[in-house]
């Protein structure tokens, strides 16, 4: 790699760091939020509200984490492209999903879409940052595994029980946080 990047290059990188570590704290929210939410208490109510407004920033955080994904670099050409978008509409439904959560008071039928899109958009992702080998390491499968995850646990368990998983799903939130780990450390190597 070049030593000396462009002035445009390095606050792109330092953008992605900082969605990084955003998305590494979205992660640990989602995991942290999710247990609370299945082995504390089912919030209803104020509760509820007060829960949903969590959910909320955590969907945002990662969100700028997928943003941050695209700033990287790591998954280039008009198929990365393509896969960041479709992540992007999967993460920007789960915060419209959450914000309707909060207005009708229960939860939302536009969050299994995200999930679904999310995770169709994340693996492809995955491959394509796989294909590009700018990441090196286990860090290079950390799109995919965020993207894999809910084919392998989230979804398998739905289609057994015929309901979610609380569990599987706080869960997820283990990936989105070795994401925001990644993007945070490979874009401070790269500067």
């Amino acid at each position: 790699m070049d030593s000396v990047q462009s002035p445009g290059r390095a606050r792109m990188l330092g953008g992605a760091q900082a969605a990084g570590l955003l998305c590494a704290v979205g992660g640990a929210g989602w995991l942290a939020i999710g247990v609370v939410s299945e082995v504390v208490f089912q919030p209803t109510g104020t509760g509820y509200a007060i829960s949903q407004v969590f959910w909320i920033l955590v969907q945002t955080l990662l969100l700028i984490g997928v943003i941050g994904l695209a700033l990287s670099g790591a998954a280039p050409g008009w198929f990365g492209t393509v896969a960041l978008g479709v992540a992007l509409l999967g993460r920007l439904d789960f915060v419209a999903a959450e914000v309707h959560s909060l207005v009708i008071g229960e939860e939302s039928l536009l969050l299994p879409l995200g999930a679904l899109i999310t995770a169709v958009g994340m693996t492809l992702v995955g491959v394509s940052v796989l294909r590009a080998r700018r990441w090196e390491g286990w860090r290079r499968f950390t799109p995919l595994l965020v993207g894999l995850y809910p084919f392998a646990a989230m979804f398998p368990l739905i289609a057994v029980t015929d309901e979610p998983s609380m569990i599987a799903i706080a869960v997820w939130g283990l990936p989105w946080l070795l994401l925001g780990y990644t993007l945070y450390s490979t874009s401070t190597r790269e500067r």
